[in-house]
């Protein structure tokens, strides 16, 4: 089976909210991000150096990607916090700030694409746009101590990528959500959502919280 809904964006874009709201107005199971005491570790290492530790923390993520997309796929009726087909984006910002080498990046991207042969991308993927500005404020807010010492730059860096993904993104029908202008119950988003899971031809759409657009791919 196919994973109903994956819900993608920024660190701080609103993503476990969004699944919430969905989850409970949809009748989903939500599959939060795989999580454990390795992981907590890792990211708690990671904010503090980077270069050390980003590719030990950027392949266990993508391990616990794939037993997630496992799990989503026996399932079906999931609407599931990321997925394995971005996960490349976090190591490609690293590759970029130079915090991971090209050889570390070159084997992410090798198993990757082992796991990727045996992933099936969702029904509809939603990509929860967020400015760099916002998704600061929410990190700042949650006050998460390992995401407080690494620098902003890093946030825009990721925001960029997260950009560039989803201007190209073809494997499923794409509803892009603008988070900075919804509220924060996400009101009438599961009508949207329906009306996307409703249309057979695969696409990419825009809402803003008040009115749905489809656009061309390429748009």
């Amino acid at each position: 089976m196919r994973p109903k809904i994956v819900v993608e964006g920024t660190v701080g874009a609103g993503k476990t909210t969004l699944i919430r709201v969905i989850s409970e107005r949809l009748g989903l199971k939500p599959l939060y991000e795989l999580t454990d005491e390795k992981i907590v570790d890792l990211l708690s290492n990671f904010y503090a150096d980077p270069a050390k530790w980003g590719f030990h923390l950027q392949i266990y993520f993508l391990t616990k990607r794939f037993q997630q997309i496992e799990l989503a796929k026996q399932i079906g009726n999931v609407v599931m916090d990321r997925c394995i087909f971005c996960d490349h984006i976090f190591p490609t910002v690293l590759l970029k700030r130079r915090e991971m080498n090209q050889l570390e990046y070159e084997i992410y991207r090798e198993v990757q694409r082992e796991f990727l042969k045996y992933s099936v991308p969702p029904q509809l993927m939603i990509y929860l746009r967020c400015s760099t500005r916002t998704a600061i404020e929410r990190i700042k807010k949650r006050g998460r101590n390992w995401e407080l010492v690494i620098d902003e730059a890093y946030w825009h860096a990721l925001n960029v990528e997260y950009e560039r993904y989803f201007a190209d993104y073809d494997l499923s029908s794409l509803l892009i959500v603008e988070s900075d202008s919804m509220d924060e119950s996400f009101s009438n988003i599961e009508n949207a959502i329906v009306s996307v899971l409703e249309t057979e031809e695969k696409g990419v759409w825009l809402y803003d919280g008040k009115e749905l657009k489809r656009r061309n791919q390429r748009a």
